[in-house]
């Protein structure tokens, strides 16, 4: 039998800077370009997402991991900027499209929940967004444990997949609105 003190890891995602649950913002976005490399980044101002598709000119579509249900990848902006200390350019590198100043975690975002970010629509999936091989190369074991944990108790530490439900596009600095309606 094996304990769990992952329990300490708690206070760490409690003490992050507590974001909105109902209007939330776009703070960065990244795309890794089609035809790019293993760890290749770019920040960019503006995207568009498109249903089936994920966002135009990210890599998603060819990867073999593409799913319904992870074609848009959301993490909490103060997470990204602790584990990252603060270098945008480290940050880049977990790969999610939107790094968003929006509350993550299950309760406040239950599978079905609509995103409103300018025209488009994204919708959050029952794929469970998790710290991958490439993500404990990049941030290290302590912080792969740490999200992983905010993953079981809920807080979606790792962040969040979605569904592209409306084609639009979406630029850094657009308001995110929640929509629970239908759930």
């Amino acid at each position: 039998m094996s304990l769990d003190f992952s329990w300490r890891f708690d206070g760490w995602i409690r003490s992050l800077p507590a974001s909105p649950k109902e209007n939330g913002k776009v703070e960065g976005l990244v795309i890794r370009p089609e035809g790019s490399g293993e760890g290749e980044r770019q920040r960019v101002e503006s995207v568009v997402v498109v249903p089936e598709s994920g966002v135009e000119g990210d890599r998603w579509a060819a990867s073999p991991y593409a799913t319904a249900g992870n074609e848009v990848s959301l993490i909490n902006a103060h997470l990204l900027r602790v584990i990252s200390d603060g270098d945008e350019e480290r940050g880049a590198l977990s790969g999610d499209n939107l790094q968003v100043d929006l509350d993550l975690s299950q309760e406040n975002l239950p599978v079905g929940t609509r995103l409103s970010i300018g025209k488009a629509v994204l919708e959050i999936s029952d794929v469970e967004h998790r710290p991958c091989g490439s993500f404990v190369e990049r941030f290290g074991k302590k912080t792969a444990k740490r999200v992983a944990r905010a993953n079981r108790i809920g807080l979606r530490g790792r962040g969040v997949l979605c569904h592209v439900r409306v084609r639009g596009e979406i630029k850094v600095g657009d308001q995110i609105s929640v929509e629970r309606t239908g759930i």
